[in-house]
Parts: structure tokens; sequence; C-alpha cells
């Protein structure tokens, strides 16, 4: 029987085992941003926020991209709205708000998940070990986190909803192709030239294929950081 310290050890094996990986393409990619998130930060939040104990070893670079490119787009910005779709345990949302703090400029951090951000149900997170928490609670650690919007809805039901201005998206809902080519095109419909949107697990060849789609609105760049973890980088074309 699995105790809650044996549990625990499992989450910090795996946090201690994947800090020794080294990401060659992230550090070039931070290089040429001009920026990257302090180490402590990141690590601190992936400890509890970013490492699942799954079939595939844990990755919190996208925290490290989406920092960067953030904080690239917000040179010469003065209020810049982000939507970050499927919150999970909070991790991409943290690091953009992140981000909005270290530029010094206004901003809000809205994140969406079918996940009730009240209820407390497994997250997989060393955070639960000794019982389940509200996302406010595996949050505790970071008090600006508060100033987050967490909403329990759909990538497509936030994007449908309003015509207000989305400056930067994280799109990281629903790993479906299908999902992932209506909610870029909502997108694109909120969006401006030169704004950004960032797609995960684009080594899904039916999730690559429906951002692919969106190449006439965005000019694309892919990040393949590992076999089995690649990105894409979408700027609205003018």
């Amino acid at each position: 029987m699995t105790t809650t310290v044996d549990l625990a050890a499992e989450y910090l094996a795996a946090f201690e085992l994947e800090l020794t990986n080294e990401y060659p393409l992230v550090d070039e990619f931070e290089r040429r941003m001009g920026h990257a998130i302090r180490p402590i930060y990141l690590n601190t939040a992936a400890r509890l926020l970013a490492c699942p104990l799954k079939k595939n070893p844990p990755n919190w670079q996208h925290g490290r991209i989406l920092y960067a490119l953030a904080r690239n787009y917000m040179q010469g910005q003065i209020d810049v709205s982000i939507l970050d779709i499927g919150t999970a345990k909070g991790f991409s949302a943290l690091c953009l708000l992140w981000a909005l703090r270290d530029a010094d400029i206004i901003g809000k951090v809205t994140s969406v998940d079918v996940i009730d951000p009240i209820a407390r149900v497994r997250r997989n997170t060393l955070a639960e070990v000794n019982g389940l928490k509200t996302l406010a609670e595996t949050l505790a650690p970071w008090p600006e986190a508060s100033s987050i919007t967490f909403k329990q809805r759909t990538g497509g039901d936030e994007l449908s909803d309003g015509r207000s201005r989305i400056h930067i998206c994280f799109i990281d809902g629903k790993h479906s192709g299908k999902v992932v080519a209506v909610e870029g095109y909502l997108l694109s419909q909120r969006q401006m030239a030169g704004d950004i949107a960032v797609f995960d697990d684009v080594h899904v060849p039916d999730v690559w294929e429906a951002v692919k789609t969106l190449k006439t609105k965005y000019e694309l760049e892919r990040l393949q950081i590992l076999p089995n973890r690649a990105y894409a980088i979408g700027v609205r074309r003018g």
C-alpha cells in the first residue's frame, strides 16, 4: 500500500530527475526574446504545479517559453489582456502573471478549465498528498495568484463570449485537433496584428494539422523540444 510519504517521495524524485535535463532550444529562444524567467521562480512553482506523476516524465519548459515570449511582446505596451486555456494547477497562468508584473505594466490574466476551480478534486500534485485542495489552496504559496481570474468553462465558450482584444493566449485545453482549430479561429477574431497565440501539444499529429490550418491568420514557428513535446507560436498577421 502506498503511503503519503511514499507518494510524496515519488513526486519529488520525478521533480529532481527532470531538473537534471537541459533544453538548449529553449535557452536559445530566451536569448532571442531577450528575457528569461528567474529559475528559482520557475522551479519552485513547477515542483507543485507542473510535476504530475504520469507515464511520460514531467516537463515545465512551457513556463520559460511563455514568460520569455510575453515579456518580449510587452515592450512598449501599456495594457495587456492574457488568456490561458487549460488551467490545470495554474502554472502557466502564474508564469504569465509574473511576466506582466516584471514588465511593470497594467494587465489581466484569465484562465479557464472544465474543472471547477473551487472543487476539491485530484489535480495530480505533491500539494495534495495530505488531502485534496481547491485551486486557490493549491496556489496558496503564491499570494499574487489571487489576481488571476479562474473560470470553469471551455476555451471555446470563453472565446465566443465577448469581443475584447486578447493580446496573448496559451491554448492547452482539450488536446483535439477539432477543438484546437475552433479555438484558434475564434482567437484570431479577437486579436490584431502582432498578437500572440501559443499552442501546446503540437507533437500530436492532428493538433499540428489543426494549427497549420491557421497559417493564413498566423505566422507559425514550431519548437520541438523533445520527441514527445512541441509547441507552436503564432504571431497574428495584419
